[in-house]
């Protein structure tokens, strides 16, 4: 028996109630993954899809049950106004990363910046700023060979030539030394922390550290220092209530000029600092 989109329009529409954002992400779904146009999906909806799309449409309403992010549904995240390839082998960018890019744009810094991204997962803060300073020479460095393959997938999808990637954890397999940026945005997050239970599809490695999450700023500080060049400066990301102590960690590396940026909901969420000596 034939089945109509209007048929699973009307079943997306009930579970809306148990399953709130449903309704809008079928509608992106039908357009990213199965490239219905707007008409067919509002207006001309009363036709009969066929099996495999049945089959695709069954399988986004179990996903979604599952709380499986759209990002991973239809393989794609946004971030600074790209499309980038995400898969649960990486992090789903966020918003608030994009300030990390902001702040390196306006830094007044050199335009042919040597920058190495750590924990680089699908390259997108990495690919961006390669993309936005072209003048740049970008590293990614990851120690997890899956999320390297999504970085190299992006670097393929985004043509970017200044851009490579590097196994390594954090910055132990790198030899280049006279970097002008580190930038990082570790995995910080306690493994008690409440909020994991809102990420259960997401890979741990890039959420969770040691010592109430500060573990992985301790190790990345002091290894920078030894990479950056004199003047150069250490970006972080970190959680809305980890500022005080990224600015510690960062003193006691010898880092001066600490100064810490609020996100779009005025929670302190990016830390700097510049190596003098």
């Amino acid at each position: 028996m034939a089945t109509s989109l209007d048929k699973y329009k009307e079943k997306i529409r009930l579970l809306e109630t148990s399953y709130s954002g449903i309704n809008n992400n079928f509608r992106f779904f039908l357009k990213k993954v199965m490239k219905y146009s707007d008409s067919s999906i509002i207006l001309n909806d009363n036709f009969d899809i066929l099996d495999h799309e049945v089959e695709m449409i069954e399988s986004f309403i179990e996903s979604s049950k599952n709380k499986i992010p759209i990002e991973y549904i239809v393989k794609e995240a946004e971030f600074y106004g790209r499309n980038f390839y995400v898969d649960n082998r990486v992090l789903i960018p966020r918003n608030e990363t994009e300030l990390l890019i902001d702040i390196l744009i306006n830094s007044h810094l050199k335009k042919d910046l040597k920058v190495i991204d750590l924990g680089t997962g699908s390259g997108c803060i990495a690919i961006t700023i390669a993309l936005e300073i072209p003048e740049s020479e970008v590293l990614g460095v990851d120690k997890y060979l899956d999320a390297i393959d999504v970085a190299i997938k992006n670097k393929h999808l985004h043509k970017v030539s200044n851009f490579h990637v590097k196994e390594s954890d954090w910055l132990s397999d790198i030899n280049e030394c006279n970097f002008d940026v580190v930038i990082s945005n570790p995995p910080y997050i306690g493994s008690t922390d409440k909020h994991l239970k809102d990420l259960i599809h997401e890979p741990k490695n890039a959420l969770i550290a040691k010592d109430s999450g500060l573990l992985d700023f301790k190790k990345i500080s002091v290894q920078a220092y030894q990479k950056l060049k004199i003047g150069g400066i250490l970006m972080f990301e970190h959680g809305f209530n980890q500022a005080n102590e990224v600015k510690k960690i960062m003193e006691l590396s010898n880092f001066h000029q600490i100064e810490n940026f609020k996100d779009y909901q005025y929670h302190p969420r990016i830390t700097i600092g510049k190596k003098l000596a």
